[in-house]
């Protein structure tokens, strides 16, 4: 009987061995292809090879998924590309990822000076703003709030604080000395508006995110259209690839499966522009 269960045990081994290695494998092998294919886009890069970086990052995404410093790194191969339009677009789409990136940020504003300065060249001394319009400082803090951290960061300082509120609340409870049911009650009342503070922002970052209300001109150089179809007389002056513009309103095209976006850049410039020519973030 002893040596019947010997093999049983030892076939039961055996077989979860086996089970255990298929399931792993898969895993293994697909994280063995991602860093072949990262260590060859890295080479590409470092050999001013960028158009094969491009290629080999943007097959990364698209086979195992993305992540802030893949497309960061798709960013800086654009950028080093010349297309500003691109490396814009995934500087965006990084920082939405990881907001505290500081690298990112600061490749970023290099990024749009460029944009700036190509835009105002294309004015050709007219007075007209090629940059957003000024915002006021409260929508200036509730953007920067918005987009300091992740959703899930804001959750977790909400976690984080609802303990502590416990804690308060059982210290101002369960002890009999005044000093430490001061600090329960005057902590709790602290920890309770954090708490409540960082849900807000939890879920303001969530609804950031899922907003998808703004674009970026991938076209080498365009002009707004006062209507969405071909004919149309255009407005305001060329705008580059790179240019950051708000989404108004989106029209099917008639003629083809192509969209028009209705888009504003300031109280100067405002337009459609072609789905083709324009990428939402």
């Amino acid at each position: 009987m002893f040596c019947i269960m010997n093999k049983v045990s030892f076939k039961i081994s055996v077989f979860l061995i086996i089970a255990l290695g298929l399931l792993c494998s898969p895993h293994t092998a697909k994280a063995e292809n991602i860093e072949i294919l990262l260590d060859s886009a890295s080479a590409a890069y470092t050999s001013d090879n960028y158009g094969k970086a491009i290629e080999i990052y943007e097959k990364c995404i698209k086979e195992y998924g993305t992540s802030s410093q893949l497309l960061a790194n798709l960013g800086n191969a654009y950028a080093k590309a010349g297309d500003y339009g691109r490396a814009f677009l995934n500087y965006e789409r990084s920082l939405y990822l990881n907001p505290a990136d500081k690298e990112v940020r600061n490749n970023r504003a290099y990024i749009v000076s460029k944009i700036d300065d190509a835009n105002k060249a294309n004015t050709g001394g007219k007075k007209i703003s090629v940059k957003p319009d000024e915002i006021g400082f409260f929508t200036k803090l509730g953007l920067f709030l918005k987009h300091s951290q992740t959703s899930d960061t804001w959750a977790v300082w909400g976690v984080i604080t609802f303990i502590l509120l416990c804690s308060c609340i059982a210290i101002y409870y369960y002890r009999e000395e005044v000093i430490l049911r001061k600090i329960g009650f005057f902590g709790g009342i602290s920890l309770l508006m954090l708490c409540i503070v960082f849900n807000i922002l939890s879920f303001m970052s969530a609804q950031a995110y899922n907003i998808k209300d703004e674009g970026v001109i991938i076209e080498f150089k365009t002009s707004l259209k006062a209507e969405p179809f071909e004919s149309s007389k255009t407005v305001g002056t060329p705008l580059v690839r790179g240019t950051k513009m708000t989404i108004l309103d989106i029209q099917e095209d008639k003629n083809n499966s192509d969209k028009w976006y209705k888009v504003r850049l300031n109280s100067d410039i405002a337009g459609w522009i072609k789905s083709k020519y324009f990428e939402i973030i």
